[in-house]
């Protein structure tokens, strides 16, 4: 599979039209439009409708869209979710490898009759409980298109383990270590992050979120995500290598290049030993700096053909309303006396929905 780039994302509601009207502004890798715990039962199925116009807020800033779908409805959601334009599929408390393996035949059926390439929508897999934990490895090579893998760390694991969330020590080091160790012996990427301090659960803490990434990155880690927007732009700064990082990583290579061509294994620069090992991660920083460069470059472009067509659209409309106003008769009664005798009742404009953007942590 062509290597994606996932240094940023956000998990959101997909019935809630402010996040999902906004989300292509964010600047993230990818956007996972969410069918399962942030959207209440009553609203489930009205949700499902939404899938469509969800990929078309996302594709305007050229994020991957993946939707995540409720383990309990895997039939009804994926024939809601599996539509051009998604990358993945979203698989929550993953626990056995025949879930994956029917989810896998559920896609595979909707690609056929929606005229998607066979193949083309990838499965993202969380394991949240202890069972998922114990079947870890079947779950993770259970399906080809199966890409990405990782540990919940979040309140359905802590639930299931009997643990709070929110501590002085890692109370997930054995599932993460274990889901860490199988997705990269399957080549799958990594999902998560490294362990770090954090007895707030403040999930808009941007500082946090940089030094993580940061962290996570020397880890070996390529991936993060989260809920609130706060996060996004550290999480692309600190997954992503710095210019004197990269500048190093040159020389790097250019000193083992010269020292191979003498016929040398190993040698001394500026009192560090480079040898093959040292050479190959410095290859791979290089590789992946141009790789997120070129990411970033593509959702700029995206934000600005988005930009450039909206208020095109504007300044087309700006001369209808311009003449509709030159042409209509003001109405010489003031505004106030409009409003409906304080006799009778007036209906209330619905309370519009909370636009922190901090959903619950999952």
């Amino acid at each position: 599979m062509t290597r994606r780039i996932r240094r940023s994302g956000l998990t959101m509601p997909i019935n809630n039209p402010r996040f999902v009207g906004r989300s292509w502004t964010r600047d993230c890798d990818y956007l996972n439009f969410d069918l399962e715990d942030s959207v209440p039962q009553a609203q489930k199925e009205y949700a499902r409708t939404l899938v469509r116009e969800a990929i078309e807020h996302g594709k305007k800033g050229a994020a991957d869209i993946n939707i995540r779908i409720n383990c309990a409805y895997p039939e009804v959601d994926v024939r809601a979710a599996v539509w051009p334009g998604v990358s993945q599929i979203n698989f929550p408390k993953a626990q056995t490898a025949e879930q994956i393996k029917h989810l896998d035949a559920l896609i595979t059926e909707m690609e056929r009759l929606r005229g998607i390439r066979p193949g083309t929508i990838r499965i993202g897999a969380t394991v949240e409980t202890t069972l998922g934990v114990a079947n870890s490895y079947e779950i993770a090579s259970a399906s080809p298109r199966l890409d990405s893998f990782g540990p919940g760390t979040g309140y359905d694991m802590s639930m299931d383990m009997g643990v709070e969330m929110f501590v002085g020590f890692d109370q997930f080091f054995y599932n993460r270590g274990e889901g860490e160790l199988i997705a990269m012996a399957l080549g799958l990427e990594r999902d998560g992050s490294v362990y770090m301090d954090d007895t707030t659960g403040n999930v808009g803490n941007a500082e946090l979120a940089l030094n993580r990434a940061r962290a996570s990155r020397k880890a070996g880690l390529r991936s993060g995500g989260g809920l609130h927007p706060n996060v996004v732009a550290p999480q692309n700064e600190g997954l992503t290598p710095a210019r004197e990082e990269v500048e190093n990583a040159r020389q790097v290579l250019e000193f083992f290049e010269d020292m191979d061509a003498r016929g040398e294994a190993e040698g001394d620069m500026d009192g560090r030993t480079v040898d093959k090992y040292q050479a190959a991660r410095a290859s791979e920083l290089i590789e992946w700096a141009e790789l997120c460069a070129r990411r970033d470059a593509e959702k700029a472009a995206a934000r600005e053909r988005t930009l450039a067509a909206e208020q095109a659209a504007l300044a087309e409309s700006a001369p209808n309303e311009q003449s509709v106003e030159e042409t209509s008769v003001p109405d010489p009664t003031p505004d106030t006396h409009l409003e409906k005798p304080s006799g009778e009742p007036q209906a209330e404009e619905p309370a519009p929905p909370d636009d922190s953007e901090q959903q619950e942590q999952e």
